[in-house]
């Protein structure tokens, strides 16, 4: 297929564009679509590629700025409002409400990656692969079986789901008058809404763009699923209706989804055109992918699940606020690891090693900058962050801090499972993947079991989850080192640490200077932080790769304001 023939496959920006994943590398061996070790569950990988539609005379630091800017952009907006669903479920259900629904998800996600079974790697990878050969009747094929075998996967799922809830062990599974059982009846309708959604849109990554996957998974379903939290918060409605406003956004979603799939493929729905199925192809992809997302799974869920046994209600929704507030920094992780995947696959095809490990020095750097931004910021604001939930969120401030240590060490070593899944490696990512999970697993069980108090389960949950990300990435970190010879930390860290301490110093007198409603202080100290932190890094001096990079950062964001604002001319950018 010639995707200029079809207007409809051009409508998107050439740096939202990623290439056939399919393409061969070093001895023709490939790579996966995506380190699970890197990404949330649930959410489609960036794939890799030897072009990223730019410009040929682009350098590599102007590509991941833009890259970066866009995710950014896009992230931003899905975790603002996934931070407020959060918090209105926190004001309008109550923290016991809250805490069923967390360990729902838990167990959802779980549910959902078994339904999988690793075949949003291989759908990913073969649309890619068939498209590029123009055979649309593989391309076809593949679509239809992925999601097939994932839909019905999760219809087996979701009635086990059913009838696990009718077991003794589930309606005993309480706090005060709410049970897990109709919760997880709930999810199990969910379950197939959510696989569905989840596939099409790895589908549609096949066809060279992230764009629409997200637009439905940062921006409409996360809206939707916002404004029908209130919706039901009217009927009366507890739990259920928490769930009730996720599955009704799963479902519309699924069907902007199709709508975006169609617009992209529309052979997908036409009688006429033949389907080519590559069943064993497609299994020789996904299962082993889907143990890594597994592993990952554990490392995410695995200490709201053990809490959610041992302490279900409302430790379960302060330790999940505590921990979803630690994660922000990964914003900045993700926003560059889908970028600079495929730019590690294009060095390392072409033995570029040199490069590459100044590219990924460079990188480590800047993703460890602004992660270390938002941690300071999430330490000087702890009690602010967790008291707008609810005074009994508080008590996660510990657990906030944490996690948040453990994801700013995530952060400092880069984006090294990617590293290693685009170099032949991805082996040692899914050792170090499960290694850490089962760690992880043990530690919260040992914690949460021994801990006398509520509090002390919340502190051994986070710990159990610390433990997990750190082992992970500290094992990820030593066999860049070992495989590849690479090590991100240099002198030039010092810069940002330096002006971070600082900021965060006086950013801190402030606080004490100011005793204002928590709201305002909130917004005072965010804005004293950051422009101090902006400039001391500019007094202490930017290299020349920091200076292209933020001239290129700058100039993704001009394109995406209003021409009044600009400020003359459109650069190309």
């Amino acid at each position: 297929m010639n995707t200029e023939e079809n207007p409809k496959r051009d409508e998107t920006a050439a740096e939202e564009r990623v290439a056939d994943p399919g393409t061969a590398t070093n001895g023709g061996q490939g790579v996966p679509p995506a380190a699970a070790g890197d990404a949330p569950s649930g959410v489609p990988g960036v794939a890799e590629t030897d072009s990223l539609g730019e410009d040929k005379d682009d350098s590599y630091v102007a590509r991941v700025a833009r890259g970066a800017g866009i995710s950014t952009a896009g992230q931003g907006i899905g975790r603002v409002l996934g931070y407020l669903s959060l918090l209105a479920m926190a004001r309008l259900f109550g923290p016991t409400a809250q805490g069923f629904y967390q360990a729902g998800v838990a167990i959802l996600n779980g549910a959902q990656i078994l339904s999988r079974f690793g075949m949003e790697n291989g759908v990913v990878r073969y649309v890619a692969h068939y498209r590029a050969q123009e055979d649309t009747a593989r391309v076809k094929g593949t679509i239809i079986q992925a999601i097939a075998i994932t839909f019905a996967l999760s219809m087996v799922i979701s009635a086990v789901m059913i009838f696990g809830s009718s077991l003794e062990v589930v309606q005993n599974w309480q706090f005060k008058d709410y049970s897990m059982a109709p919760v997880l009846r709930a999810f199990a309708v969910v379950l197939p809404f959510f696989v569905f959604m989840m596939m099409v849109l790895w589908a549609t990554q096949g066809f060279q763009t992230v764009t629409y996957a997200s637009y439905v998974q940062q921006i409409i379903r996360p809206a939707l699923f916002l404004a029908f939290l209130f919706v039901f918060y009217l009927l009366g409605t507890r739990t259920v209706g928490i769930i009730a406003a996720f599955g009704i956004s799963m479902a519309l979603g699924s069907v902007v989804a199709v709508y975006y799939l169609w617009k992209l493929f529309p052979e997908v729905f036409d009688r006429s055109v033949p389907a080519k199925y590559e069943t064993k192809a497609l299994f020789n992809v996904s299962v082993p992918m889907s143990i890594t997302t597994g592993a990952q799974y554990l490392n995410t869920w695995s200490a709201v699940l053990v809490l959610g046994i041992f302490a279900i209600g409302p430790p379960v929704a302060v330790f999940g606020t505590a921990a979803r507030t630690a994660t922000l920094s990964t914003i900045v992780r993700f926003a560059f690891s889908g970028i600079f995947s495929p730019m590690i696959s294009s060095f390392y095809s072409r033995g570029e090693m040199g490069e590459l490990d100044r590219l990924y020095k460079d990188i480590s750097r800047w993703i460890f900058t602004g992660a270390f931004a938002i941690f300071l910021l999430l330490v000087l604001l702890s009690y602010e962050v967790l008291a707008v939930f609810g005074e009994k969120y508080v008590e996660g401030i510990a657990a906030l801090i944490i996690v948040a240590l453990a994801q700013l060490f995530s952060s400092s070593v880069g984006p090294t499972p990617r590293m290693l899944a685009m170099t032949e490696n991805q082996n040692v990512v899914m050792v170090a993947t499960a290694i850490a999970a089962i760690i992880g697993l043990s530690v919260s069980t040992v914690l949460i079991v021994t801990a006398p108090t509520p509090e002390g389960k919340i502190l051994g949950a986070a710990i159990g989850m610390a433990s997990g990300i750190v082992v992970e990435n500290a094992a990820t970190l030593l066999a860049v080192r070992r495989r590849l010879g690479f090590w991100p930390y240099n002198l030039a860290w010092l810069k940002p640490l330096l002006a971070g301490l600082a900021a965060a110093a006086l950013a801190f007198l402030v606080n004490l200077l100011l005793p204002v409603p928590v709201l305002v202080t909130i917004a005072v100290v965010g804005a004293v932080f950051g422009i101090a932190y902006l400039a001391l890094l500019l007094l202490f001096g930017l290299s020349e790769t920091d200076k292209e990079f933020l001239g290129a950062f700058w100039n993704v964001a001009k394109r995406r304001l209003p021409a009044r604002f600009r400020g003359g001319g459109e650069s190309r950018g």
